[in-house]
Parts: C-alpha cells; structure tokens; sequence
C-alpha cells in the first residue's frame, strides 16, 4: 500500500518529530503528574490526523477534543444490540461515527476547494485516493470516509497502547533505559528535542537496541489479543479438520507465551532480539501484528511512531 511505502513513512517522520516533541516538553512542565494511557491517546490521534488525514496543525488544535470524544463514544459503542433508539448503544455509536464522517468530509472538501500544494508530503489518506484513480477504481465520498475511519482507528489505536507499555517497561528497569541513551548518543541523538535534530528513517533503522525494547515490549504485552482468519480450504491441523468457509480464530498472546523460541518468557530482556532468528518455526512465534499477506499494513508506521517516542522519553533526565 502506498500510503505505507518507505518514501511516505518518510515524509511523515518530522512531523510525528515535532508532535512527540510538543507533547513530551508539555507532560515536563505539568506539576500534578501524567495519566500516560490517555496521554498517549490523544498525542497518537493528533499525529493521526495530521498524516493520515491531512489535518492541519490549526485544525487538529480545534477539533481534536471532539474528534477524540466522538471516537471514544464510538469504539465504546462498537458491539451493541441491533437496537437503533436514542439513548440506545447503536444510537450513540452511530451518533459518534457521523460526526467523524462529517468532520474528515468537511475537510476532504476544504482540500478539493484548494489546490494541492506540491511542495508538502501527500498525507495517507490522499495517496489510497491517487491510488484508487491510477488504477482506474471509483471511491464514493462514503467509502472514502470509511478508509479514513479504518485508517485512524489502526494508526493511532494500538500504537497508543503500545507506547504506555513500553513506558511502564522503562520506568521498571533502568538498565534498559541507560542503554537506549548510550546509543542515542553514540548517533548524536541524544538532544533530540533540539530543533536542529531531524530524524529520518535511516536513523531510526540504525537504532538497533531501541528496536529490540519495542520488539521486547509486543513481545509480552501485543496490543491487540489476537485475530481471525477464513478458511479458503478444508485443512488439517494437528489431527483436527478445520472445514473451508470455517473462521480460525489465533491468540497472539498465547503464541508468544508458548513459544519455545524465547527462554525466561517473563522477563524483559530486550537482548534476545539483537540476534536475528529467520526459522519458520520462530518466524511465526512472534507475531504482534498478525502474519502472512494479511499482516497489519500500518505495522511500519506503528513501529516508527513509538520509535521516536522512545527516543524522546528516555533523553528525558529525572
């Protein structure tokens, strides 16, 4: 998918820079504290709404309170009975889903109303849509509203969710912490609230340690449960026939814990990752975001979003 392309994820790194580190010098001056989990949600919605949606940042200052209420009011509504009467779960949840539709219409019209500024990155949103016009496919505006719905649920979601474990990890163990800045500063990044440190993909690659922590961090804590699958033909497994047309369901949660592939399972060991393991076998014993061709498309972004909030947290001195 384009919009998850190298080159997007590139364009779209400075300004997750320039959110993280708004918010991060924002939480340093609070004196009564921070609720990270909230925190966290909100910060990964703001930055969803700027590089998949195309907000600006005047708009996501505006309606980015009650674009989160309503997401909120939404989710929260996701599984209700089939019952549409106000004050009804369905009501609520639909209520809540429109008024996000209304806002991403209003801004895909402000958009078509102006030209397109050449000069500034494409957000996610605009190439699935130059994506679906190269390839000749029509996008009603109700299915485009649906993407954008799609595309800020998984962009901002289980990062959220992610980022707050990786944070309750740090805080646990200082050792971790310590040496994700020994290599921050081995790359010259430990002053990464300077405006004058840009960071870019190829930096975020060559930390390698930091990786292996967020590794470690879906590791024992994946956002996401588990996921399903279709049987597009009758299969055995393990002595059992699973039936075409049959959903399988899969744990994420179990797979991790189950595999033979990481020693000491309970422990935080970060180091377990700096040695690549390719073996089918430990190939599908780590799966955070799912596997095969039905992977989580957004897995990359996910990745870099809380690459550079490790980054930002652990320059952070107590």
């Amino acid at each position: 998918m384009k919009a998850f392309s190298r080159e997007a994820l590139e364009n779209y790194v400075p300004v997750i820079q320039e959110e993280v580190r708004s918010t991060v010098t924002d939480w340093l001056q609070s004196e009564s504290g921070v609720l990270v989990y909230p925190e966290m949600k909100r910060l990964m919605f703001r930055i969803a709404m700027r590089i998949l949606l195309g907000f600006e940042p005047e708009q996501t200052k505006t309606d980015e309170p009650d674009l989160v209420e309503a997401f909120e009011e939404m989710m929260k509504n996701l599984f209700s009975l089939p019952i549409d009467v106000p004050f009804s779960g369905l009501y609520r949840g639909l209520r809540a889903r429109n008024f996000i539709h209304s806002k991403i219409e209003e801004n895909l019209k402000k958009k078509m109303e102006h030209c397109v500024d050449e000069s500034k990155p494409r957000d996610a949103l605009q190439l699935l849509i130059e994506n679906c016009r190269q390839n000749k496919e029509r996008l009603s505006m109700q299915e485009i509203k649906e993407s954008a719905t799609e595309l800020l649920f998984g962009g901002h979601e289980t990062t959220a969710s992610t980022a707050t474990s990786l944070v309750m990890f740090l805080g646990l163990h200082l050792d971790v912490v310590l040496r994700v800045r020994r290599e921050l500063q081995e790359k010259d990044l430990l002053d990464i609230f300077s405006h004058d440190k840009r960071l870019n993909i190829e930096l975020l690659e060559q930390l390698k340690y930091t990786g292996c922590v967020i590794k470690e961090t879906l590791r024992i804590n994946p956002p996401v449960p588990g996921g399903f699958r279709v049987a597009l033909k009758t299969f055995e497994l393990n002595g059992y026939q699973i039936p075409k047309g049959w959903n399988v369901i899969y744990s994420i949660c179990d797979t991790h814990d189950g595999a033979d592939a990481f020693p000491d399972k309970q422990e935080f060991r970060p180091e377990r990752f700096m040695a690549s393991t390719s073996s089918a076998s430990s190939r599908f014993s780590y799966i955070p975001f799912g596997g095969g061709a039905r992977r989580l498309k957004s897995m990359d972004l996910n990745t870099k979003l809380v690459n550079c909030s490790v980054s930002a947290l652990t320059t952070v001195k107590s």
